[in-house]
């Protein structure tokens, strides 16, 4: 059986410093967007990192509600900090233009709303340095609510541990994040510049842009999801993934679609009755197969995900998959 990819298993301020002899240059990119509420914690979690970024970037996706203004303080005086502001296109195209500012050879994102435990980026440093090099480094996430208090129970909750049991139970890591993303947010990611240039950057995806992106970091070299605590996740009424399940449901067939067209093996490594058997309780679990194998059927006629993903939310096709989506029980 193939082991699991090294399984899931206030501090004061301190500006942004050259990295120690040995450390791997991480560069942390903020996307900001209508967080005035939350991006003095987030950067806040940045300043307290035991191992400083080399730098800083943050971009403002077109925000309205002051955000910026609390941004451009607290980064100031902080050196090898820069802040951008550009009209609204969306979280993958802001993802894009900060990393392609960036210098570090790996890149941490941290979304406006979500904040790093303070060993965070020294974690994924230890992890960087170890061979074979990975190409993502993911942690254990931690929810949180608005007001930024562990989650214990509730909605998010239960679907965390479900999501874990399932990692468990099958022990096949890419299959049970396609099951449920228990990385959860990009703010969970540190990964290899290099990966992001081998993918022509995130997706134009609005729900599943971080699952798209892990998938085409299983394709490309090693994964490491690490079993200790990273991030705070903070889940609030203004979650972008609330706001049409149709929708994310249209987006998550579309990126399972096109990982079983262009790389099954990386998916499903063992031909065994487990690995059947956890396959057949994804497919359950899912409820997408029908339009799943539409979308694989289709996949062949693009040049690449992107010309597929495209395809598939443009009109008219998206308006049939989602007319197809609602009358299918969730």
């Amino acid at each position: 059986m193939m082991p699991l990819q090294r399984l899931l298993g206030p501090r004061p301020r301190a500006a942004p410093a050259t990295p120690r002899l040995g450390d791997v240059p991480v560069s942390v990119v903020v996307p900001l967007y209508n967080h005035a509420r939350y991006i003095a914690a987030a950067l806040a979690s940045v300043f307290a990192q035991t191992a400083p970024p080399t730098e800083i970037i943050l971009v403002d996706d077109g925000s309205d509600d002051g955000g910026l203004a609390i941004a451009e303080r607290l980064l100031r005086d902080v050196p090898a900090a820069q802040v951008l502001r550009q009209d609204n296109r969306g979280a993958h195209a802001t993802l894009n233009r900060a990393i392609a500012l960036c210098a570090g050879e790996f890149v941490a994102v941290l979304n406006s709303d979500d904040r790093f435990l303070p060993e965070k980026l020294a974690l994924c440093q230890e992890h960087a340095a170890a061979p074979p090099p990975p190409v993502l480094i993911a942690g254990r996430v931690v929810l949180s609510d608005a007001t930024g208090r562990r989650l214990e129970g509730g909605i998010a909750a239960d679907w965390l541990r479900r999501a874990h049991a399932f990692l468990a139970r099958s022990a096949l890591p890419q299959l049970a994040l396609l099951n449920e993303n228990f990385v959860a947010t990009t703010s969970n990611m540190v990964f290899a510049r290099a990966l992001w240039e081998r993918a022509a950057g995130f997706a134009a995806l609005r729900y599943c842009h971080d699952l798209d992106f892990l998938m085409q970091a299983f394709a490309t070299g090693p994964v490491v999801l690490d079993a200790r605590e990273h991030v705070l996740y903070r889940v609030h009424a203004a979650n972008t993934i609330g706001e049409d399940v149709h929708a994310v449901r249209l987006e998550l067939a579309a990126v399972i679609a096109e990982t079983i067209a262009t790389a099954p093996a990386h998916l499903l490594p063992r031909d065994d009755a487990e690995s059947f058997t956890a396959f057949q309780d994804f497919l359950r679990n899912k409820g997408l197969s029908d339009v799943v194998l539409h979308l694989v059927a289709l996949r062949g006629r693009f040049a690449d995900r992107h010309a597929f993903y495209e395809h598939i939310l443009a009109a008219p096709q998206r308006e049939r998959f989602l007319a197809l989506l609602r009358d299918q029980p969730c």
